[in-house]
């Protein structure tokens, strides 16, 4: 034992994973907790980790480990610090495949330094992966047979995503000023929407904003305020509010600038309207960021859970089938310029976005079993 100034005093202890009398109890903190000085990790005597984790979280009253643990999965190389016998690996959660060690007899755990962070959020990943991993139920399959919407699943933001619920609010009024009758849908379409004809620049700059608020039908307003809002949530709280806002609207204006680009002006002047680039971009922000999540997918009667890239990887298909069969009266190039941009700015702000979500980080790893 070595005592420091004060009252703190060191207790040193052999450690489970390295071998080495560098696990060090320190009194006047919890004195169940020991660190290794040399591997980083840290071993926690009976009951110490179920604390740790309970006051990590505030809705977690009394958690306990044991309960939500995995299969066992062998005996470890390594020794309980206390009774000097063979520890236990434990798969963390059922769904989740991290391996931690426990004393079959103390009941001690010893975490591996890269694993502390995981084991201190399972709580959050075990309602997480509960909720990923829902079956597709008859409720989702007549909802997407009538409605041929898919169905996602994902985790629940934290924050409320104001900032999605304005932009399908402001879309709505917009187009219910439709309704008022030919003189005012024209004036809104004209001014409002994209017009490659408007002879004033700024006004250009100002409808590549403008534009996104604008749709032509109410089939055409549904179909993206309901991308919007089972996508926009997600990405919003992993953005921030402003962040998210920001990205949405200079995505809507690089899709129309790529629509504009391989528009061919020999069939008259374009007029574009409509949420369907910004959203396409969000749609690579999804894929990039949340690999977990599921969307459904019907094959006439069959509804089947898909990964992001499977089911992007399908709306890129009919998008370029559209555009290189020249199918008018829908903004192909807009779509996957959208979309395109979309992924180039999620696997630039990948990192950024992984760092302010932990969360969201470990259930992207190959560790977290998603379901589908």
């Amino acid at each position: 034992m070595a005592r420091l100034p004060g009252t703190v005093q060191i207790m040193k202890s052999q450690c489970p994973a390295c071998g080495t009398p560098t696990l060090r109890f320190v009194r006047g903190g919890d004195s169940r907790i020991a660190d290794c000085s040399s591997c980083h990790g840290l071993w926690f005597e009976d009951g110490a980790l179920n604390d740790a984790i309970s006051s990590e979280h505030d809705h977690v009253d009394d958690h306990s480990h044991e309960v939500n643990l995995g299969q066992r999965l062998r005996t470890s190389d390594r020794q309980c610090r206390r009774c000097r016998v063979p520890m236990e690996h434990y798969q963390l959660l059922s769904n989740y495949r991290v391996e931690i060690d426990c004393c079959p007899s103390c009941d001690g755990v010893w975490l591996d330094h890269d694993e502390v962070e995981q084991v201190m959020h399972s709580p959050l990943l075990k309602d997480a992966l509960a909720d990923l991993n829902k079956k597709v139920s008859w409720k989702s399959w007549l909802f997407q047979f009538f409605t041929a919407m898919p169905v996602e699943y994902n985790v629940q933001p934290q924050k409320v995503p104001f900032v999605t619920w304005t932009l399908i609010a402001l879309c709505t009024v917009i187009f219910l000023g439709n309704l008022n009758g030919p003189e005012s849908e024209h004036w809104i379409l004209v001014n409002l929407g994209l017009n490659s004809d408007s002879p004033d620049p700024i006004q250009i700059v100002l409808q590549l904003l403008t534009y996104q608020f604008v749709h032509g039908g109410l089939m055409h307003l549904l179909g993206n305020m309901y991308f919007l809002w089972i996508i926009g949530d997600n990405l919003e709280d992993a953005l921030g509010h402003w962040a998210f806002l920001g990205l949405y609207l200079l995505s809507g204006m690089m899709a129309a600038l790529a629509e504009l680009l391989l528009f061919d002006s020999s069939q008259g002047p374009l007029l574009l309207v409509g949420a369907s680039g910004s959203i396409a971009a969000l749609f690579g922000l999804y894929l990039m960021w949340f690999r977990h999540a599921s969307l459904t997918f019907m094959i006439v009667v069959y509804q089947k859970k898909l990964a992001p890239h499977w089911y992007f990887l399908i709306w890129s298909g009919i998008n370029i089938f559209g555009m290189f069969t020249s199918q008018g009266g829908v903004a192909w190039a807009a779509h996957l310029g959208g979309f395109g941009f979309g992924l180039l700015l999620g696997y630039v702000l990948r990192d950024h976005v992984m760092r302010r979500n932990p969360l969201i980080a470990m259930l992207n790893q190959p560790e977290a079993q998603i379901r589908r």
